[in-house]
């Protein structure tokens, strides 16, 4: 079974089709727990505490070298799990890191602002405004990892197979299309990114 990186946007109901996705085509799913299993691994528990709290509310600033060394445990820790087969990565680069390998989907989910303050205002019971806030300190937590530790954009579309926007497409119809483009991934040369997309990108 070829492997599936999502990437998706706070409200666009991404961790919602990973959860549907990975239980119909029994994928392990790996999430925020690589987060903590990299953290362990490169003795830096602190980057740990940095990387989930994507609000800023812990105020947690591990030094660049703590941060190097979990990026680069990380990697590791992808590779290893694609090579067993039968993954969906949520987050983490994963669509970067694994961009050589021929039989990974790469995914993205997205929605409008709009609609995803209301999800994440009705979800979590929240003042619009707080959902608001919420959603854009995640994005901007999510974009600044990718320029971090891959200098790319998180949009950038070329780093995926399959972007979907939750707007009108159905949690159910979103699930069915990824299964079928997984099912359907037929393995070709390896894919890498080439250089000159990666560099120089803010």
């Amino acid at each position: 079974m070829p492997g599936i990186t999502l990437s998706r946007e706070m409200g666009s109901q991404g961790d919602e089709i990973a959860l549907a996705v990975a239980a119909r085509l029994n994928l392990r799913l790996v999430g925020r727990d690589l987060i903590n299993r990299a953290a362990r691994q490169a003795g830096a528990p602190e980057v740990a505490l940095a990387e989930i709290d994507e609000l800023g509310l812990l105020d947690v600033k591990p030094s660049p070298a703590a941060f190097r060394l979990y990026h680069k445990t990380v990697s590791q820790i992808i590779h290893e799990l694609a090579a067993t087969g039968d993954l969906l990565l949520v987050g983490r680069g994963g669509q970067v890191v694994l961009a050589a390998s021929p039989a990974v989907l790469h995914v993205r989910v997205i929605a409008p602002r709009d609609l995803r303050i209301r999800r994440v205002q009705e979800s979590a019971q929240l003042p619009p405004e707080v959902a608001a806030a919420r959603i854009d300190a995640s994005d901007r937590a999510r974009a600044n990892y990718l320029r971090r530790h891959h200098h790319t954009r998180l949009d950038n579309p070329r780093l995926y197979d399959l972007v979907l926007n939750t707007r009108q497409v159905s949690l159910e119809t979103a699930v069915d299309l990824v299964c079928q483009a997984a099912l359907g991934l037929v393995p070709a040369r390896p894919r890498g990114l080439a250089k000159r997309e990666t560099e120089g990108t803010a």
